[in-house]
């Protein structure tokens, strides 16, 4: 049976690549398993996206066009450049281990003045004016060079390859995250609550899927993180909310829910304590005025 890319390349540190390149070319940058699964969540999320998949069926379309570019960069081996729905430049590279097809990085959503014969393909256009919402976010958006964001796809596909050829993150496992080591006891968990970092989640069900006990766990845990288990889902659930925060038009409540408070006044209470500013001044601070 294959393996999947989870099991071939060490999420967590491609996650940490991928940030460092998401923050230094101003493009937002995902990685999709095989079947079009999202493994990486977006990092570097644009405002102008995480307000359109507030909206499902906007959502579904979205990674719809991604799974599809995706599967095209594979079929080419190679770099897939493609305007969306809402004309937004994306891009997507495969990544192959030994050979076979196990994901692919997706990226970009931006305005960039790119010529028409630079893309490979292009969706059926949505009006951005039938969004007025999204229409204030999609004009207050920089223009970026045709040349900036073709180098930062084409950087993305040097790292696949790179990945490919040479095996890096492999390596990089094996030496850093060894068999019987504590952050490869805890990986188990750690994938998951990135996954489900916005439901509750038990200290018995993360201790299960590493086969340890809650107990020895609950330890574990707070030692190789530095960190109790508490404050490591509520950083994560600050860092997603400062996200979501990026965008002018979400509403705190909305924010509240998407990142597993259920209460906003506790949401808000928690945000301030971890950040020293409300969501709302945070928000201020962080969107186009």
């Amino acid at each position: 049976m294959p393996k999947s890319i989870e099991q071939l390349i060490p999420i967590d540190r491609l996650s940490l690549t991928l940030d460092a390149v998401a923050k230094a070319t101003g493009i937002n940058l995902c990685v999709l398993d095989v079947l079009g699964n999202v493994v990486v969540y977006t990092r570097n999320d644009s405002p102008f996206c995480a307000c359109a998949r507030q909206d499902p069926a906007l959502r579904s379309r979205c990674l719809t066009a991604a799974r599809h570019a995706a599967f095209e960069s594979a079929r080419k081996r190679g770099l897939h450049v493609y305007k969306c729905f809402f004309e937004l430049v994306d891009f997507a590279v495969p990544l192959f281990i030994q050979g076979d097809y196990v994901g692919a990085i997706c990226g970009g959503s931006a305005r960039a003045s790119l010529p028409e014969e630079a893309f490979d393909y292009t969706y059926g256009h949505l009006a951005i004016e039938d969004f007025p919402q999204l229409k204030k976010i999609y004009d207050a958006m920089p223009v970026i060079e045709a040349d900036q964001f073709l180098s930062s796809a084409k950087l993305m596909l040097k790292l696949a390859i790179y990945i490919e050829h040479l095996e890096f993150f492999a390596e990089l496992e094996s030496e850093t995250i060894g068999k019987g080591s504590d952050l490869n006891k805890l990986h188990p968990a750690l994938k998951y609550i990135e996954r489900h970092f916005a439901s509750p989640l038990r200290i018995d069900l993360l201790a299960k899927l590493c086969t340890l006990t809650p107990t020895y766990f609950s330890r574990l845990f707070t030692k190789t993180m530095g960190m109790p288990l508490s404050q490591y889902i509520l950083n994560l659930r600050i860092a997603k909310a400062k996200e979501l925060l990026q965008n002018k038009g979400i509403k705190i409540q909305s924010v509240a829910q998407a990142v597993g408070y259920d209460d906003p006044a506790y949401f808000v209470r928690k945000f301030k304590q971890a950040t020293g500013v409300a969501p709302t001044e945070y928000q201020t601070m962080h969107t186009p005025s």
